[in-house]
């Protein structure tokens, strides 16, 4: 049916989603009419190595996003959907979507004329591409290469050290951009991961060289261990698709372009000397464990039926009176049924050696990746079954601590003045400048934040331990300042006694002049140093016994001086009237003469 014309003009953000969306899908008609003409020529030649100019689609892709400035398709989903209204940019979204069959109608021919046969993994994938049944299968039989080492190895020497392991299966010969944006993801959640010990691997198959470059570039983004599927065996074991439309479908093209653009990630055009009619497997993602034993009864929820599992199908009131009791309890046999047998099956291969999936997803095309809420499921289902119990206390578990798993951020620091410390609001935390550590006023404990556990520890023993040190720095300290005080007050000492022994000698000489002087300027101004570095020892009553001695010889000097002045004065010249005015006020003035005189 026709639209009718709209009676209006389009608004601005109506003409820009009408540009960039035309303009994104002429380019990507225009490459798609080139490829024809070339695979007209020689098919079989197109798809072994002309195939690779398809790639090309992601600059109209990462331009279209750029200048929307959206960040994923169902963003422009969203546009499509605002703008119902308009005829405009509905014939748009017909355009591109039209373009796009295209595409996938050119890639499927081309598929037919390489191996005249459709694969059956392409169609079965529309029908079922995500399963939680789960299956089991022997690791040893399945062996893989460790591109970080060299060395053979296998998933189940991964699945032993952690609970669960997610795996990521990529090829080697496309843009490691679906791993990285799976990386991104799975950092959002690291906290609840890490305490489920989830551990992450990727497999990946291609060529040596090309496989080799890819590892290890990917290898410094995620630091995930990078496993060489040689023979392609395990990925056959999980079926996943193959085909040239599943490798070089439109959605690739578009994700690509939109995480370049505005996710700014790093997307490496595939090597251009590739036979792509020998390298056109696709992966998908998948959740192992290794079987444990656990019960059926402690880990099933009592007094609850799983709501999945109640029929979509609407009954008459009068029917649902009858019928709900009845329902309810038919629904909580059939799920204590299927919980007593699975876990009887992993009892099973418990004892048969064999490593369980827990969760598949094969995808459609490479960058259709499953959603983390199921990776989180799975996640939680195999912790809760080791742990032996419930998937709600293991969550309640986490929501009381997920506090202390909420990486600090200094933008949500609140200085209080009373308490002179920083306040995160989110973690309920103080933080110590001065320290360096956060603590928690309620349990008095002290936390420091690891990194690489991504969590609070606690430091409450570490502090102690820094506090004996400092003690014991102090107290070390202190012994050394009293050693040098002790050296100081014996040098004090010694000068002391040193004078005393001046004082003696020129007493003994009948220097009177001398004794006078060291009495007056030499003993007065040590006698506050002497007497407050004055040893407990005795020193102190040595240095009382010097400044005595020596302070009564300045005495009885001074008394002597006294005597002088006080008698009268007699003339020691003949003639003496004969002598200067100025000589006989010399004579009489207050300064004390030398001693002796």
């Amino acid at each position: 049916m026709k639209r009718s014309k709209p009676d209006r003009e389009l608004t601005d953000e109506e003409r820009n989603v009408v540009i960039a969306v035309r303009h994104c899908a002429g380019e990507l008609n225009d490459i798609l009419q080139g490829a024809r003409r070339k695979a007209q020529l020689n098919t079989k030649l197109f798809s072994e190595t002309g195939i690779s100019v398809m790639f090309r689609g992601i600059e109209s892709y990462a331009d279209m996003y750029e200048k929307l400035a959206i960040k994923s398709r169902e963003g422009l989903e969203r546009l499509f959907s605002k703008f119902s209204d308009c005829e405009e940019v509905q014939d748009t979204q017909d355009a591109i979507e039209e373009t796009e069959g295209n595409w996938h109608d050119f890639l499927k021919n081309l598929d037919k004329d390489a191996s005249r046969t459709v694969t059956k993994d392409s169609r079965r994938l529309v029908s079922s591409r995500l399963s939680t049944k789960c299956q089991y299968f022997i690791t040893s039989e399945y062996p893989l290469i460790d591109m970080q080492t060299n060395k053979e190895v296998t998933l189940g020497d991964h699945v032993g050290r952690n609970t669960c392991v997610f795996v990521t299966f990529q090829p080697s010969y496309w843009p490691d951009t679906c791993v990285r944006w799976r990386y991104s993801e799975v950092q959002k959640v690291k906290a609840d991961l890490v305490q489920f010990n989830v551990g992450f691997v990727v497999v990946t198959w291609g060529p040596p060289d090309v496989t080799r470059a890819w590892s290890k570039q990917l290898f410094r983004a995620t630091k995930w261990p990078i496993l060489w599927d040689k023979e392609a065996s395990l990925c056959s074991r999980f079926g996943f698709g193959i085909g040239l439309e599943l490798v070089w479908a439109a959605e690739n093209l578009d994700f690509l372009g939109c995480q370049r653009s505005m996710h700014n990630r790093l997307v490496n055009p595939p090597p251009t000397d590739l036979d792509w009619s020998q390298w056109r497997q696709i992966g998908g993602e998948a959740v192992i464990a290794r079987p444990v034993l656990w019960d059926a009864n402690a880990v099933k929820v009592p007094g609850k039926s799983t709501e999945k599992l109640k029929p979509l199908v609407r009954k008459r009131p009068c029917e649902e009176e009858h019928s709900s009791g009845s329902d309810d309890e038919k629904l909580v046999e059939i799920e204590t049924s299927d919980i007593a047998q699975q876990a009887q099956r992993d009892r099973e291969a418990v004892h048969a050696g064999e490593t369980k999936v827990c969760l598949l997803h094969q995808s459609m095309y490479l960058a259709d990746l499953v959603p983390s809420g199921y990776i989180y499921q799975a996640a939680l289902t195999c912790y809760a079954r080791a742990a032996n119990t419930t998937e709600a206390l293991v969550m309640d578990r986490i929501r009381q601590n997920r506090r202390f798993s909420t990486a600090p951020e200094t933008a949500r620091l609140q200085y209080e003045e009373t308490s002179g410390l920083y306040y995160d609001p989110e973690t309920a935390l103080y933080y110590d400048s001065a320290r360096g550590y956060f603590y928690d006023s309620t349990t008095q404990t002290y936390y420091y934040w690891s990194q690489s556990e991504h969590r609070y520890i606690p430091a409450n023993a570490l502090i102690q331990a820094e506090m004996v040190a400092a003690h014991a720095a102090q107290l070390a300290a202190a012994q050394a300042a009293a050693r040098r005080t002790a050296a100081e007050r014996e040098a004090a000492r010694q000068a002391a006694l040193h004078v005393a022994a001046q004082l003696a000698e020129i007493r003994a000489g009948k220097d009177d002049y001398a004794a006078y002087a060291y009495a007056t300027c030499v003993i007065p101004q040590q006698e506050a140093s002497y007497l407050n570095t004055a040893s407990v020892d005795g020193s102190q009553n040595a240095l009382h016994s010097v400044y005595r001695n020596t302070s009564a010889a300045a005495n009885n000097i001074a008394a002597s001086m006294r005597t002088w002045d006080d008698r009268p004065m007699e003339s020691l010249v003949p003639y003496a009237d004969d002598m200067p005015a100025t000589e006989q006020l010399s004579r009489n003035s207050r300064t004390p003469p030398p001693p002796g005189l």
